[in-house]
């Protein structure tokens, strides 16, 4: 589904940034997510920075909110463009200074500091920051902001068909996507693991854990949206299944009537038809009347039992077969 050119990814996005944390210990814990997978550590003339590199210049205005909320300072924004990629687009940039960088690198739990020095990064998530549960739903918040995708069945501005469900997060490494899953599963959010070239991809592709997990992400809307595409989906499906059945039951009839057609041709080019008895002559007169019609529909017509018809046919064709 699209809405003015944006897809339903963009839009779970863009629904998110209004339901972002508000309390200081959940917005570490998103800035946290977001910094481990959107951030990198920034060394210049001894000083250090962190920057977060963002899709949009409206979720970069956000979390600077978020910084200014936890450290009173100045944030820097710029846009830039990606190097070493052709064709790259442009990013906005977030710069929280020195000073308040390290001590969000402490606070997020992303670096080992001991007397003042950072001396190597950590590995997998945050345990102490996602003690309590209101944490853990914020980080998960933060790694889908920045690492995650969310995709139905549907047809791209591309006009490439998507099919079926899929939610995932991607990370860098093995041990925070081990974390990852093990966050998801408290979540009740079912979750598989794959790669994607260097990345490790969790993921879930059951319609019930997509829901689960927009539905944690208190993404009101976009579990409406993906209802009504499950509902739709569901509906023509039955439809489908209807077609179907009722096609083949068609072949079905068109086959027999077929078969019963040509045995009473046979029976008349043999000079038999004359000579049969009075029922079985008057089925087959009445099957050539109807060639179409269904075993119910000839049987009503004729006032007779479906059984009984049935069994009419198969003694015409029966005396056909004997024909040598």
């Amino acid at each position: 589904m699209e809405t003015d050119g944006l897809t339903f990814k963009d839009l779970a996005k863009r629904e998110l940034l209004d339901v972002l944390p508000s309390e200081d210990c959940c917005v570490r814990a998103f800035l946290s997510a977001v910094s481990r997978l959107a951030g990198s550590i920034e060394i210049a003339a001894r000083r250090i920075n962190l920057c977060l590199r963002l899709d949009s210049y409206e979720v970069a205005l956000k979390l600077t909110e978020l910084f200014k909320k936890l450290y009173p300072t100045d944030i820097e924004l710029s846009v830039e463009r990606q190097k070493n990629q052709k064709n790259a687009k442009q990013v906005c940039v977030l710069r929280v200074p020195m000073g308040f960088a390290k001590q969000a690198l402490s606070d997020f739990e992303l670096m080992r500091e001991e007397d003042g020095s950072f001396f190597g990064f950590v590995q997998g998530m945050p345990q102490d920051l996602l003690r309590k549960g209101c944490c853990k739903k914020a980080y998960f918040k933060g790694l889908f902001l920045a690492g995650g995708s969310v995709y139905v069945p549907d047809v791209s501005n591309r006009g490439q068909k998507k099919e079926g469900y899929h939610f995932e997060i991607c990370v860098e490494d093995s041990v925070l996507a081990d974390d990852v899953m093990e966050l998801m599963s408290d979540l009740r959010i079912n979750t598989r693991m794959s790669e994607r070239r260097e990345l490790k991809l969790v993921y879930a592709k059951d319609k019930d854990d997509v829901l689960a997990a927009l539905a944690t992400l208190d993404l009101a809307e976009s579990v409406l949206r993906l209802k009504a595409i499950i509902d739709d989906r569901e509906a023509a499906n039955v439809l489908n299944r209807t077609i179907i059945c009722e096609t083949a039951n068609l072949d079905k009839t068109y086959s027999a009537s077929s078969r019963q057609m040509i045995a009473i041709a046979k029976l008349r080019s043999n000079g038999l038809f004359d000579s049969l008895p009075a029922q079985l002559k008057l089925t087959a007169q009445m099957r050539g009347e109807y060639p179409e019609t269904s075993l119910n529909e000839l049987a009503a017509i004729m006032g007779i039992t479906k059984s009984c018809l049935s069994h009419r046919l198969q003694k015409l064709e029966q005396l056909a077969d004997e024909i040598e």
